[in-house]
């Protein structure tokens, strides 16, 4: 069986793939060996990565719930906090605030000839985040060179304009390119990846549980509008709200109710995962 990649590569299907993808989202072992059954028994010839995951996102539903069936779609989820950057951005810093660094979103500095709109700022270093709204595209080196000449025209600039840069970190919801990983070792770059990185934005959001509003089955377009407006975008933070205050939002009492379903049963789920894990 062959798999193409969103980039038109051919590969051969790799199990072990799906089966750790499967086992970080909870699924039982005894679905997993169904799930690779079924993919058996269907014998594509050629299947793109796009459709095996749907194929396998309702098989999950179907032998599991739809609840671990979200955790697996997570990277789907990150791509429907847009369809533009800035919802990106604002779940980054949300997630260094819970790492406990004092950050800023969209803050202007001057350079000695330009001036940046820096996405994310922190004390001594920004994060430039790159955010890609459909599957297949990875973050290349140009976008990290591009990163790394502004963090360079801010750092000649620290002494005369008062603020000091020591760190350049670059954000994605995808992947980074290999030339992109090479450039960012050799300049002592921070790469924030989809799996990659010197911090996976997968394995944090999965170890934390800091998972995105979108991820919630009953999240409606509606729903995300007014919770976003409410700068909401964490699970976590739905929780912390009482009805009350989701009401004066403009939420429903019903959609209070579904917000609150699913917020107790993904976190559940969640807390499975990590049960297992220790």
């Amino acid at each position: 069986m062959k798999v193409r990649k969103r980039d038109g590569n051919v590969v051969d299907f790799d199990a072990s793939k799906v089966i750790n993808s499967l086992r970080l989202s909870g699924v039982s072992e005894v679905t997993i060996d169904k799930i690779l059954s079924k993919i058996k028994e269907k014998n594509f010839p050629i299947i793109s990565t796009d459709k095996l995951y749907g194929f396998i996102y309702d098989l999950v539903k179907k032998y599991e719930n739809k609840y671990n069936a979200s955790i697996y779609s997570l990277k789907n989820a990150i791509m429907r906090l847009g369809p533009d950057g800035y919802n990106f951005e604002d779940f980054i810093a949300k997630i260094f605030r819970l790492l406990n660094y004092d950050v800023k979103v969209r803050k202007i500095y001057p350079s000695l000839c330009v001036t940046h709109e820096l996405d994310v700022v922190g004390k001594d270093f920004f994060i430039e985040c790159k955010y890609h709204n459909s599957g297949g595209i990875s973050t290349g080196i140009k976008e990290v060179m591009y990163s790394h000449a502004r963090f360079l025209d801010l750092q000649n600039a620290n002494k005369k304009k008062g603020y000091s840069f020591k760190e350049l970190w670059v954000a994605s919801n995808t992947k980074f390119s290999d030339d992109a990983i090479k450039y960012s070792e050799y300049w002592k770059l921070n790469l924030i990846g989809w799996k990659q990185g010197k911090m996976s934005l997968s394995d944090i959001i999965d170890k934390n549980a800091w998972y995105p509003v979108t991820l919630l089955p009953c999240v409606s377009k509606r729903v995300f509008d007014i919770l976003n407006k409410n700068s909401i975008l964490l699970i976590n933070e739905v929780i912390d709200k009482d009805d009350n205050y989701l009401r004066s939002m403009g939420l429903n009492n019903s959609e209070i109710c579904s917000l609150r379903y699913d917020c107790n049963n993904l976190t559940l789920a969640s807390k499975r995962i990590h049960k297992e894990a220790v």
